[in-house]
């Protein structure tokens, strides 16, 4: 054990570290100890410990003979906090290349994504115009973590119009890319996904994961991926969660419509007034997440129904569509197990996540690995059924109304019936992007990957004590 003074935030604190049975023997052996003077203030000493749970990282400075903890503890309320640690350490050269292999052996433990020593190269999309412009200023908080970490190596992309993101990605040369974080919201994230897999080595590329910092409006992608990892939803925890490297699978569908040229999915389709909700309030966008509740109250006045027949392929067949046969749209639905409905939707949601925006808990328990979508419909109901769906979104409780059906399937195929005297509010959104009013099928295609995943157990870490 080896005692030793370092700077929590708020004071210094005395430790003694414990790292398994494997901390440098001789530093204990030498006698040297190592140390940080918090600005030459004393501050009483406390007994704090450090799990490697919420470690990224140590980083060695050989100049400075420093070891920097980069530390980022839940606080009071449950979000992740800074609370890195800086030692000072005494002693001489063989000392030092026992706190330079301590430091990686650590940083090994904490990072999830391979061997400590390589650099992983990152590209950054930051949209300036998403949400209400707050992107470039949650940008810094994250950078403020990640240039921390001497193993992450960021090139920043500043978008300046609408498809830049796609194209970018659709050019990025893949040993040259170990992940992609997109600070802006859903939006970049499908024009990302999209670049992928519209590559002629998609399979390949779609291997890249993608993280994201929530700087939108909705920002489902970042909430849902916090909520598996057992994160609280914010700037910080998501940073957090990324420079942990781990990963997990993202079921992602093709998209065929009559006039449009094929695209990915990676998060919902939405018809009715739920696309009604998110293409109306546009013009609110300087509202940020607001813009939803506001606009929520004047589609409730004037409801928007959708009526169409939809075809699915259900969850819990022993059989699955062929990725390799995409069926034509003019074309009937290959021999499977279809099940098809024709009426009037109220709601008609469908969705590949547990959250479809950070307050919307649309599908609780759905992973997005899982090979499912969900679709969440309504059938004609009134004002008040409606209200009470579409307030229970944020908890959930939506799902245990009589009237809300939750439908497992592989894949669908949506065809609208007729127009309601052709209503500029019969609309389809995909991934929250406006898409034309027409008959539109989802397949399944290869999958992606997502930067940030559930915790692994991991035992042990830096221990304190007085």
């Amino acid at each position: 054990m080896v005692d030793v003074h370092f700077v929590p935030g708020n004071g210094p604190v005395q430790l003694k570290l414990s790292e398994w049975d494997d901390l440098p023997g001789n530093i204990m052996a030498q006698n040297s100890y190592i140390r940080c003077c918090w600005r030459g203030k004393k501050q009483p000493l406390v007994v704090q410990e450090l799990h490697l749970a919420d470690l990224l990282g140590v980083v060695f400075d050989r100049e400075k003979a420093q070891l920097h903890l980069v530390h980022c503890p839940r606080g009071r309320a449950g979000s992740r906090v800074r609370e890195d640690v800086l030692l000072q350490i005494t002693g001489g050269p063989e000392v030092l290349k026992e706190a330079e292999s301590w430091a990686r052996d650590i940083s090994s433990k904490c990072y999830k994504a391979g061997p400590m020593g390589a650099v992983r190269k990152f590209h950054v999309f930051i949209n300036p115009a998403s949400g209400s412009g707050q992107a470039q200023v949650k940008w810094r908080e994250a950078h403020e973590l990640f240039k921390c970490l001497p193993w992450f190596s960021i090139q920043e992309v500043l978008t300046t119009r609408a498809g830049e993101a796609c194209e970018v990605a659709a050019q990025l040369q893949r040993d040259s890319c170990d992940g992609i974080i997109v600070v802006s919201g859903d939006g970049m994230v499908h024009e990302v996904f999209n670049g992928l897999a519209g590559r002629p080595d998609a399979a390949d590329a779609l291997q890249i994961p993608v993280g994201h910092i929530p700087g939108g409006s909705g920002n489902a992608f970042a909430k849902s991926i916090l909520h598996s990892a057992g994160e609280s939803y914010g700037v910080l925890d998501a940073a957090f969660l990324i420079a942990k490297g781990r990963t997990q699978n993202l079921d992602l569908m093709m998209v065929s419509q009559p006039s449009q040229a094929k695209r990915t999915s990676f998060l919902s389709l939405t018809g009715a007034i739920i696309a009604d909700i998110d293409l109306g309030s546009e013009f609110l966008r300087f509202l940020g997440g607001l813009r939803f509740p506001v606009y929520t109250v004047y589609c409730l006045l004037k409801p928007t129904l959708l009526e169409a027949e939809i075809s699915y392929w259900p969850a819990t067949a022993s059989t699955s569509p062929d990725p390799a046969s995409v069926p034509a749209l003019d074309a009937p639905l290959p021999e499977g197990p279809w099940v098809t409905m024709r009426d009037s939707f109220s709601v008609f949601w469908a969705t590949n996540m547990a959250w479809t925006s950070y307050d919307v808990h649309l599908s609780p328990g759905h992973s997005m690995g899982s090979q499912t979508w969900h679709l969440a419909i309504l059938r004609n109901v009134g004002r008040g059924p409606l209200l009470k769906f579409l307030t229970g979104l944020e908890t959930g409780s939506h799902v245990n109304m009589n009237q809300t059906e939750i439908i497992e399937c592989k894949a669908f195929r949506v065809v609208p019936i007729s127009s309601s005297a052709g209503s500029s509010r019969e609309r389809f959104a995909i991934d929250g992007e406006e898409i034309p009013f027409e008959p539109i099928q989802l397949w399944p295609t290869f999958g992606g990957h997502v930067l940030g995943a559930p915790h692994e157990e991991e035992v042990g870490g830096v221990m304190a004590s007085l």
